[in-house]
């Protein structure tokens, strides 16, 4: 319980004292007392901070705020402890010169440790309301840098630090803000708000995990710091961000609108400034190649005064987002349904149908020449296939890779029948439990020019597809289905977007859609479940060296490639962890011919053995039942006698979490 709650003992005493003392009391009422501020019973457990600002003033230079803090259930917060505030200012869109972007002043911050020392004034009123009065005037503040401007936007940021409260009770950091006019605190008459968190928590998951130690989580106080100033000339907000992302690769960042959308106005007023407000500052922190100054790339343009002349609003909005666009309507011009049915003799047929928009059938022979590639890959043994990249050591068998159609043509032994495609997989691995169960992973590309879709030929641009997974049993049974609820492919899109064309290249390329969704708690879910076809348990072309089990390269790739957007944060990408999957599992190749317990083999492909993250050895992980680097036999033949599980209680939010 929070250190403002008295005991239950302490309430009863007080309340018989004051009992005592009114019933002996023979003067008068006296007057009355100012009326308090809302209250309530303060909050026992805080997993949020809440921040309300009841005012916002700027009087004689010096500012003041008042505001209040609530938990996740609207609960008062008493006794925060430790708080950094800052003060800014907003230079109006066009106040620096024609065509400039409008631009935050920073003037300064102050800390305040209840305990022992603060900057300035800080009152904690006991019931989830505070004030803070500043200990400088604004200019004082900037070592008068910059000029206070009481007729300018103002702002006042304040971060909570996470410091516990004087009982122990554990707080998060926290930020807040607040936008007023100095003389009034009215609400401010303009803002620069071009993005909100939510934007980037898409990707990130929590802002707060990317620098500063968790310090800060909201973007605003993002872009009030990183100003002009403040910072080195380049890590100013507008041009730090673009830098930072351009070259990630992500399919996400192909469109402008991932990040500055309207997706909640409240929030981003001034989401469209991206495209109505160019300047050589923010378009050349993308387009890097060119120097506007110099003229060099583009002409020469000494400011932004004549920027919008040529680049208007509607023009930049349709060249930066049309890519996308263009992607988007080809991509849903066309799907896919497929059925795979398995035969006693080892064989499974697989036949595919082309469909329209609306999800009508369509004959094949008429689009055959705008298909670029129409590929499959089959596998047997969804939760645990059965067949590798290469042959594997189990079955004797590879996964069977088969482009029906490629460069507009029919391939060898696919034929068409009434208007579908169809191929017979022969001699496949069947067996009893999950390997009943054969499934073919179908990917399409098709050419492309903009948004229709046209006959291929050399040098038209091309585009993948809606993927396709489809499943059948020897037995003729209901099929088995890797689970999907540890992963949803909509998490995935957070980053790479619903246009993601995943292994576009080496494959047809494979677009993640409702197409492959499955119910999953009463909620259509879209899984990678169709990736276990390549990426099995034994490897991929590397049979293990690369760590392509799709239990480890999803791991390995994201550590590798992504471990400043997400961190160790499991939740950025898992909605759950299904730690009952592992009971379906074998070995997984962890080295080239070498086999480890699954999972083991799943928890070092992030907590390297011998890394900063990982505090078992291996002698450790083998005493626990684990078979590291080892018989591709034995590891198969130990992998249901990990005790991992028997201290270890890993969730998607805390994966470190053990039971003891």
């Amino acid at each position: 319980m929070m250190n403002a709650q008295k005991t239950r003992i302490a309430l009863l005493l007080a309340a018989s004292a004051a009992t005592l003392a009114l019933g002996g009391c023979g003067g008068d009422d006296g007057n009355d007392g100012n009326p308090g501020n809302p209250g309530g019973e303060p909050a026992g457990e805080i997993k949020e901070l809440h921040f309300s600002f009841e005012q916002a003033v700027v009087k004689g230079g010096i500012p003041t705020v008042e505001f209040t803090v609530t938990n996740e259930d609207d609960m008062p917060v008493v006794g925060l402890q430790k708080f950094r505030f800052a003060a800014a200012q907003l230079l109006p869109e066009g106040a620096t010169g024609a065509g400039n972007a409008s631009q935050w002043q920073y003037f300064g911050n102050e800390d305040c440790t209840v305990s022992s020392s603060c900057a300035g004034t800080f009152v904690d009123h006991k019931n989830g309301s505070y004030s803070y009065t500043f200990s400088k005037t604004l200019n004082e503040l900037s070592k008068d840098t910059i000029s206070f401007n009481p007729e300018l936007a103002q702002r006042v940021l304040l971060r909570a630090y996470n410091t516990p409260l004087p009982d122990g009770t554990l707080i998060p950091n926290s930020n807040a803000f607040v936008d007023f006019s100095a003389d009034s605190g009215a609400s401010a008459a303009y803002s620069r708000k071009l993005v909100s968190t939510d934007s980037c928590n898409t990707c990130h998951g929590d802002l707060a995990n990317v620098k500063h130690g968790g310090a800060y989580s909201d973007v605003n106080y993002c872009a009030t710091c990183h100003t002009s100033g403040k910072v080195k000339p380049g890590n100013e907000f507008n041009a730090m961000i673009h830098t930072k992302h351009k070259d990630l690769g992500l399919d996400a960042l192909n469109s402008c609108q991932s990040c500055h959308n309207d997706t909640n106005v409240e929030l981003t007023p001034d989401w469209g400034n991206w495209s109505k407000v160019p300047t050589a500052a923010s378009c050349g922190s993308c387009h890097s190649n060119i120097d506007f100054a110099a003229g060099q790339g583009h002409s020469q343009q000494t400011d932004n005064s004549n920027c919008i002349a040529c680049h208007n609003s509607k023009w930049t909005e349709e060249l930066h987002t049309g890519v996308t666009g263009d992607k988007r309507a080809v991509i849903a011009q066309r799907g896919l349904a497929a059925e795979l049915t398995g035969s006693a003799d080892n064989s499974a047929t697989l036949t595919v149908t082309l469909l329209d928009k609306a999800g009508n059938a369509l004959d094949a022979n008429n689009e055959l020449a705008k298909i670029k590639r129409l590929e499959t890959i089959t596998n047997v043994g969804p939760n645990f296939p059965v067949m590798g990249y290469n042959v594997s050591p189990g079955s004797g068998k590879a996964k069977v890779a088969k482009d029906l159609v490629k460069d507009g043509q029919l391939q060898d032994a696919v034929t068409l029948v009434d208007g579908k495609l169809q191929f017979t997989v022969q001699d496949l691995p069947f067996g009893a439990g999950d390997a009943d169960t054969a499934f073919s992973f179908i990917g399409l590309e098709m050419c492309n020019q903009g948004s229709e879709l046209i006959a291929c030929a050399d040098g038209v641009a091309t585009t993948s597809m809606k993927a396709q997974l489809a499943f059948g049993t020897k037995s003729g049974d209901a099929p088995s289905h890797r689970h999907i609820d540890s992963v949803n492919f909509a998490t995935c899109q957070g980053c790479h977007s619903d246009t993601f064309e995943l292994h576009k290249g080496h494959h047809a390329g494979f677009v993640m859609t409702e197409q492959l969704g499955r119910e999953v708690n009463g909620k259509l879910t879209v899984g990678v479940d169709g990736c276990v076809a390549c990426h099995t348990p034994d490897g991929t072309y590397a049979s293990g060296a690369n760590k392509g089990a799709l239990e480890m390269k999803l791991h390995k790739t994201h550590i590798e490639k992504a471990h400043g957007l997400i961190g160790g944060n499991c939740s950025a990408c898992h909605n759950d962890l299904n730690l009952d999957a592992f009971k379906n599992k074998g070995a997984l190749a962890t080295s080239a011919g070498m086999y480890t317990t699954p999972v083991t083999a799943t928890c070092t492909s992030c907590h390297t053995v011998g890394g900063d993250y990982m505090v078992h050895t291996k002698e450790q992980l083998e005493a626990y039942g684990a078979v590291v680097d080892g018989d591709y036999t034995a590891a198969n033949q130990a992998a249901q006698l990990e005790t991992c599980f028997y201290c270890h209680k890993p969730t998607a939010a805390d994966h470190t979490q053990v039971k003891m």
